[in-house]
């Protein structure tokens, strides 16, 4: 059996249509390097877009990639 890596589960999960954040990553995949994860990812060939959001006085980055290409296709989140 083999170990599946962060990347392939940050991968995995934006490839099912739904955007990520670091908060997200943390507490569904324990994984706690997301910006490194989409960095590789987009090295790799993934078109992987994102967005800086606000929201209770914060500020984070969203993630996502359109599910209709496997690689991702720019496309707009709200």
């Amino acid at each position: 059996m083999t170990k599946t890596t962060q990347n392939q589960i940050i991968k995995d999960h934006l490839l099912t249509g739904q955007p990520i954040t670091s908060w997200q990553a943390i507490t569904e995949y324990r994984i706690t390097r997301l910006a490194k994860c989409i960095h590789e990812l987009r090295q790799s060939g993934m078109n992987i877009q994102s967005k800086t959001v606000k929201e209770n006085g914060k500020h984070f980055s969203r993630y996502w990639v359109n599910k209709a290409d496997g690689k991702g296709v720019a496309h707009e989140q709200a």
